[in-house]
C-alpha cells in the first residue's frame, strides 16, 4: 500500500465517516511520526521519536457497535502521550515481542493485558518494533447498576497493566491473534462474525481473562519512582516551552530544582536515555513538524532550513543537517520536498 499523503489521511476519514457499511477495514501506512499518531479518531496523541532511523508505521481500523479494534505497528523507539477516547474502556496486548513496551513505567510482556480508561492521559515507551492491538469499547459495558464499574475491572484499571495467568493468556492472545489477521488481511470483517456479537464476544473474553487471572491489589510504585517521573515531565515541559532558545542541561536542572547527576539518574531510570540526548530527538521531532508544515504551505517566502534549525536551537545548519539525517533517515530539503509534493500540512 502506497504511504498516506495528508490528502488521501483526510480523505480516508471522510469516507469512513460516510461509510453505511461500519465492516470496512481502514489501513493507513505511514512514514512520518506526527501522521501516524494523528490517524485516530478520537485519540489525543503525541509521539516523539527516539531512535535513530527512518520511521515506518501502520494503523488498522474497524468500527461496530459498542466496538472498535486498532492494530498499530511502528518500527521504531519512541516516547508518547495517549489520551483514549472518553466514555471508553481500551484492553491491549502486545502482539510480537516481550519489553517492547513500558505504560506508566510498567513493563509489559506478550502475557500482559494493558487496560485503559478514557479521557486519562498514558505514558508509552515503545523499544524498537512494536506490534499492538487495542480494542476500545463502551464504557457502560462495564458498570453495574450503581454507575460503577465491575469489580474486577475496577482493580484491572488501577494497575494499567495486568499480568495474566497461563490459560487466560492462551485464551485471550488466541482470540486477538485472530481480530489482528482479520484487521492485516481483509478488506472488510467476515460477515461470519458480526461486529455486533465481537462486542459481547470481547466483553465475556476479557472479563473471563481477568477473573482466571489473580489480581492483587495494585501495588504503587515506590515515590521516589514517582519523584523521578515528575522531575523528568517537568524537564521535557521546560525543554518543548523553550525550544527556540540555546538553553543547556544546566538550566534544565535549576528549572526542576535537581542536580545535573540527579538529572541524568531519572531521565535514564526513566526513558533509558541521558537528557541531552532526549532534548536532541526533542529538538529534531519539533524540527521535522516544522519542515513538513512549511513544505505544505503556499506562503510565498516560507522559513529555509536554517531558520527552522534556529526556531528549534540550532546556531550551526550543517550540524544540523547532520543530526536531522542520522535520527530520520533523511536530510531536511528531502522532508520538505514530500511535504511539498503532498500539499497538505500536518493538522
Amino acid at each position: 500500500m502506497a504511504v498516506a499523503s495528508g490528502d488521501t489521511h483526510a480523505y480516508l476519514y471522510r469516507d469512513f465517516a460516510m461509510q453505511p457499511d461500519r465492516t470496512t477495514i481502514q489501513r493507513w501506512h505511514s512514514q512520518d511520526i506526527d501522521e501516524q499518531s494523528d490517524m485516530l479518531r478520537g485519540w489525543e496523541q503525541e509521539y516523539r521519536q527516539l531512535s535513530c532511523g527512518k520511521f515506518l508505521g501502520t494503523v488498522s481500523t474497524v468500527q461496530g457497535p459498542r466496538i472498535t479494534i486498532v492494530g498499530e505497528q511502528t518500527n521504531q523507539s519512541l516516547h508518547e502521550s495517549v489520551v483514549p477516547p472518553e466514555d471508553s474502556l481500551v484492553f491491549g496486548l502486545v502482539l510480537n515481542r516481550d519489553n517492547a513496551l513500558q505504560v506508566d513505567r510498567r513493563t509489559v510482556s506478550t502475557s500482559s493485558l494493558i487496560v485503559m480508561e478514557g479521557g486519562r492521559e498514558y505514558d508509552f515507551r515503545t523499544e524498537g518494533s512494536t506490534q499492538l492491538l487495542g480494542v476500545a469499547m463502551e464504557s457502560s459495558m462495564f458498570t453495574g447498576q450503581d454507575g460503577g464499574y465491575n469489580g474486577v475491572v475496577q482493580r484491572a484499571l488501577t494497575q494499567n497493566v495486568v499480568p495474566l495467568a497461563p490459560a487466560a493468556t492462551m485464551m485471550l492472545r488466541h482470540f486477538w491473534l485472530m481480530m489482528s489477521q482479520i484487521l492485516q488481511n481483509d478488506d472488510t470483517w467476515p460477515a461470519s462474525m458480526p461486529m455486533s456479537l465481537l462486542a459481547d464476544t470481547a466483553l465475556n473474553n476479557i472479563l473471563l481473562a481477568l477473573n482466571m487471572s489473580t489480581m492483587q491489589e495494585a501495588v504503587p510504585l515506590p515515590q521516589s519512582a514517582d519523584r523521578q517521573a515528575r522531575v523528568v515531565r517537568q524537564a521535557i515541559r521546560y525543554m518543548s516551552r523553550n525550544l527556540d532558545r540555546n538553553f543547556t542541561i544546566a538550566d534544565v536542572c535549576a528549572a526542576t530544582h535537581v542536580s545535573q547527576r540527579t538529572l541524568q539518574y531519572h531521565f535514564e531510570h526513566c526513558l533509558d536515555m541521558s537528557p541531552q540526548q532526549y532534548l536532541k530527538a526533542m529538538r529534531l521531532n519539533a524540527a521535522r513538524s516544522l519542515l513538513r508544515n512549511q513544505g505544505a504551505s503556499r506562503t510565498k517566502y516560507p522559513p529555509s532550513i536554517a531558520e527552522v534549525a534556529a526556531q528549534c536551537g540550532y546556531d550551526h545548519p550543517s550540524r544540523f543537517a547532520g543530526d536531522y539525517k542520522r535520527q530520520f533517515g533523511v536530510l531536511p530539503s528531502e522532508t520538505l520536498r514530500q511535504a511539498a509534493q503532498a500539499g497538505v500540512a500536518i493538522p
